[in-house]
């Protein structure tokens, strides 16, 4: 017996002390998991981010020129075209892009909240389901043993999630080193020198003002070397927009395939594999996958049960004794 109240003794001042441990190293970053987070998260926000900007100006470019036109007067007719409506399958694609990116950056944020989150909150939680177990630990009855394993397992569940988000975090690193980052960088480089032409054209600078008749030279001077510019972009995209919304497409599912692995697939793959391999370790339930329980309106009413016929064979045998008793009750009466 005294054995038995050392080792609960031992266990519960174990747990108190790393109890306290964890409680006053909250906020403490580990140095190889959470770094490599941090990396992973500030490196894929900003290059996303460059990436959006570099849509966004290409998209500027395409709506000032859409609005542009180009007047010609044959024979002394004038005639205006809109030759910048050539342009709308790169305006479309922009769009489309953008919003790609928007998504992806917006999940990878609240992934790094998450982390954040995870980073400050669970080492206290851990804390106080480690002093309660402590606690629990001197009880005996069948009820505390139950509320100990439902403790124990909403305390490893919550190491599996502070360790989830680094270790997806160290299998994206390596997933965007090997296969998107090069793939990215290029399809932005081929977009850069298709849409070069038109990035020219956000350099605008207003005549100067040189008296009335400078001004009007100037300005005539303006209007010309930016008629000049405008067919010289709106050529040179045309002829390269093929290149253009073949680097743009290729941005677009690069971008989708890092919101599907990156930010759906990896982590919980990782939350799959961390709960397995704590299951195995400690013998415990966390759970991997959450089922929602069936409401009772949806059971299936059981089939009546049927009730088996009466047995009639009893009361023939009550006749037939019946019949015999008064047979012999002739018998003797004769």
């Amino acid at each position: 017996m005294t054995n038995v109240v050392k080792k609960k003794a031992l266990g519960s001042l174990l747990g108190i002390v790393v109890a306290v441990v964890l409680y006053s190293s909250s906020d403490v970053r580990l140095p190889v998991l959470d770094t490599t987070a941090d990396n992973y998260f500030r490196e894929a926000i900003t290059k996303a981010g460059v990436a959006y900007a570099t849509c966004r100006v290409t998209n500027a470019s395409v709506s000032v020129v859409k609005e542009s036109s180009i007047g010609l007067e044959p024979a002394g007719v004038g005639v205006s075209l809109a030759i910048g409506q050539a342009l709308d399958p790169i305006d479309d694609m922009t769009e489309r892009l953008s919003d790609v990116l928007v998504t992806a950056i917006t999940a990878l944020g609240v992934q790094k909240l998450a982390y954040e989150i995870s980073i400050s909150f669970a080492p206290p939680l851990l804390a106080a389901f480690l002093v309660v177990l402590s606690i629990l630990l001197w009880f005996r009855q069948d009820r505390v043993k139950a509320l100990q394993k439902t403790i124990m397992g909403f305390a490893l569940f919550i190491a599996v999630a502070r360790f989830c988000l680094p270790v997806s975090s160290m299998a994206n690193q390596l997933v965007d080193k090997h296969f998107f980052a090069e793939r990215i960088s290029q399809a932005q480089e081929e977009l850069a020198l298709g849409s070069a032409e038109l990035d020219g054209l956000g350099d605008f600078s207003l005549p100067e003002i040189d008296g009335v008749l400078g001004t009007i030279k100037n300005s005539s001077a303006f209007l010309k070397r930016k008629s000049t510019q405008l067919r010289s972009a709106v050529g040179g995209t045309v002829s390269n927009m093929g290149d253009i919304i073949e680097s743009l497409l290729r941005l677009t599912f690069l971008y989708v395939g890092i919101f599907l692995i990156q930010v759906i697939a990896l982590p919980l793959l990782s939350f799959y594999f961390l709960s397995k391999t704590v299951n195995a370790i400690f013998s415990t339930n966390v759970p991997v996958i959450l089922h929602h329980p069936v409401p009772s309106g949806d059971t299936k009413p059981e089939p009546p049960v049927e009730e088996p016929p009466p047995n009639l064979a009893p009361e023939n045998d009550t006749h037939l004794e019946t019949a015999n008793d008064q047979i012999d009750v002739n018998t003797h009466g004769n």
